[in-house]
């Protein structure tokens, strides 16, 4: 065959070939079961957890959402290896990435307990359980009064971003002095 074949052959594979395939499995994740009956087992798609407290799955044509508040628990466990008769280990096609469970338990609005478990790559999966966490952590600071535009020199100092505050504690100091007995003498 002419090497001209040989590059036109070689363009025509890799155009035909899904972008998954070219990159690796690194980003890729397969629902290997769990409590939603919606997503098929053994379904291969994208954990994305980039959107502002939400877990999302996308696969073929379908997106599968989770908000990180109703994640109750994560854990990783090592994935179960391939047997050909139930006896004879078959090796990885990617032996230098290694395998693991992503469990995620969630309870859904209606309170039901739920389950969802990917088989991803260990980086991957460990990265997805620190952004999990980071983002269940995110609301709860916010809802204990603690925001990210508090400084703690506003209690202190006037400035525009408080001035609604100083004005408002102003007004309500005026009113208690006309209020008080002898103050208007």
């Amino acid at each position: 065959m002419s090497a001209f074949r040989q590059i036109l052959l070689s363009m025509i594979i890799f155009a035909l070939l899904p972008p998954a395939v070219v990159r690796g499995s690194s980003d890729t994740a397969t629902y290997v079961g769990g409590s939603v009956k919606t997503i098929p087992i053994d379904l291969v798609g994208v954990l994305d957890v980039s959107d502002k407290g939400e877990l999302r799955f996308d696969y073929a044509t379908a997106t599968y959402k989770l908000p990180c508040t109703q994640i109750t628990s994560t854990a990783i466990t090592q994935a179960e290896t391939r047997h050909l008769f139930h006896r004879i280990p078959v090796p990885s096609l990617t032996p230098n990435r290694r395998k693991e469970t992503l469990t995620i338990n969630y309870k859904d609005a209606a309170g039901v307990n739920g389950t969802l478990n990917f088989e991803l790559a260990a980086s991957q999966a460990s990265m997805l359980l620190e952004i999990i966490a980071i983002k269940k952590a995110t609301p709860a600071t916010a809802a204990s009064g603690q925001s990210g535009d508090d400084w703690w020199g506003d209690k202190y100092w006037k400035t525009t971003r408080n001035r609604t505050d100083w004005e408002g504690g102003a007004n309500t100091a005026s009113q208690t002095a006309q209020t008080l007995p002898g103050a208007n003498k």
